[in-house]
């Protein structure tokens, strides 16, 4: 996969979820990428990934802290609670592997719990 593939499957999985209201690219090499998915102003979902290092990260981001994240490097999943995002949660959910449908699938919930949405 490249980052252009990785770019264009991001987009199409975005255009499918109703809050997100525009998608940006930040940062592009090679093999890396940044792009937002953005809901409100002050609100995005950021997905970092390295296609080379097998990094992939999403982060729920509020008010420029992230309040929610999974990421992996090589393979290891973890997650960053909605309650305590600064942690890792090495558990058997917090561990498992996630694509990026289910995660706005989270994220939508964590928005709507918190009136964010």
């Amino acid at each position: 996969m490249t980052t252009d593939d990785f770019e264009r499957d991001v987009r199409l999985i975005a255009a499918k979820w109703g809050f997100i209201v525009w998608v940006t690219t930040t940062d592009r090499t090679a093999h890396a990428i940044k792009m937002r998915l953005h809901i409100t102003e002050g609100c995005f979902v950021q997905i970092h990934a390295n296609i080379e290092k097998q990094l992939l990260s999403y982060a729920l981001v509020f008010e420029r802290t992230r309040i929610y994240g999974r990421d992996s490097e090589g393979g290891h999943w973890q997650r960053h609670p909605y309650d305590a995002a600064e942690t890792h949660d090495l558990s058997p959910e917090g561990s498992r592997s996630i694509e990026l449908p289910k995660f706005l699938g989270e994220v939508q919930q964590i928005l709507e719990d918190t009136a964010i949405l």
